[in-house]
């Protein structure tokens, strides 16, 4: 059923049924809506907090699947090149269920020597980070709606795939604010651009919107296949005619499925779970038996779900655990792009 209601909210269905339950939706939207107004109005007169080093927010206007944390792990690791020290601040999403914050884990396995602090609260953690941590300047995960918090500058990743959905703000659409907030950004970039059909339409709304804002296009690029126990490794080719399972917990399960695609295996079945989710010894007993019963010797997931997965070692007996390694590729923009980064930091 979640699945079904964010299909409609990103306009992926458009049936009469489905219209009829965004009208539904609608007043819902314009309760959401006043409520995100008067939550900008509130921090706006109280003053947000100005952090003794440049705030760099990385952000989207919609809930999900935009790719934030790749952009984060890009920016951090090309900065690093250039000598600047960063410390990512994330809000490290944890369900009721678990203490396991999928996303730091992630940035953590990927790039461990650059300092992750997590929790709601940015400006206590910064306090707490002052005089203790070398840092020239903060990567603010999620932040674009983070008005407790003062940014030098707003980036925000835009899926090229599927950019606003239906153009409703929540919880009719995929909006947390009118496309109009885009005013506010200071770069946006596309991601997933070789999803998209047509780019230049998309460049030109952005553009109306927000003449001065720098567009900067990407894609995610996939390495081969990684064990999830053992981290071995594996060829490019590994899943190349394999048959295999697949599944997911992300925001954009259709990126998962694609990069599936292009890695050549041959999927028997493809499963999504809502983002987020906490997997549970059901869950993966109920994959492994389809795999035995269908005779097949590997699971695949992505990165985000495989540090979730560990705990569940034991049940993998018979079967193998990888998953799909994705990095950002900037295909357009880089260097324009990490020099007002730069100019930011250094003024």
């Amino acid at each position: 059923m979640k699945q079904y209601l964010l299909s409609i909210m990103k306009g992926q269905k458009k049936g009469l049924l489905d219209y009829l339950i965004i009208l539904l939706l609608l007043p819902l939207s314009l309760i959401y809506g006043m409520g995100v107004f008067c939550h900008r109005i509130f921090y706006f007169l109280k003053g947000p907090y100005e952090a003794p080093k440049p705030v760099i927010s990385i952000g989207n206007i919609t809930v999900g699947g935009a790719g934030k944390t790749p952009l984060v792990i890009w920016l951090a690791r090309n900065l690093q090149d250039k000598g600047l020290k960063s410390i990512i601040l994330i809000r490290g999403y944890m369900p009721h269920a678990s203490k396991i914050s999928d996303e730091v884990d992630m940035i953590n396995e990927q790039i461990p020597y650059i300092p992750v602090l997590a929790g709601a609260n940015r400006e206590a953690n910064i306090r707490e980070a002052e005089d203790v941590l070398p840092v020239d300047l903060y990567i603010c995960d999620d932040a674009f709606q983070h008005w407790r918090l003062w940014r030098k500058l707003d980036i925000v990743a835009i899926d090229a795939g599927n950019p606003f959905g239906n153009g409703c703000l929540l919880p009719a659409g995929i909006l947390r604010e009118p496309t109009s907030a885009l005013r506010r950004a200071h770069i946006f970039v596309l991601t997933k651009t070789d999803g998209s059909n047509d780019i230049q339409a998309l460049c030109s709304k952005l553009t109306k919107i927000n003449p001065k804002a720098l567009i900067v296009e990407s894609r995610y690029k996939t390495i081969g296949a990684i064990g999830v126990f053992d981290n071995d490794i594996l060829p490019e080719n590994f899943l190349k005619d394999r048959r295999v399972v697949g599944f997911c917990a992300i925001g954009d399960p259709l990126s998962f499925e694609s990069s599936l695609k292009n890695s050549g295996a041959k999927v028997a079945k493809q499963l999504s779970y809502m983002d987020h989710h906490v997997y549970k010894r059901d869950d993966i007993q109920r994959m492994v038996e389809f795999c035995c019963l269908q005779e097949i010797q590997v699971l695949v997931t992505t990165h985000k779900d495989a540090v979730k997965l560990k705990i569940f070692k034991d049940l993998f007996t018979s079967i193998r655990l990888v998953y799909i390694p994705i990095q950002l590729e900037i295909t357009k923009g880089s260097d324009e792009f990490i020099q007002k980064v730069i100019s930011v930091c250094r003024n």
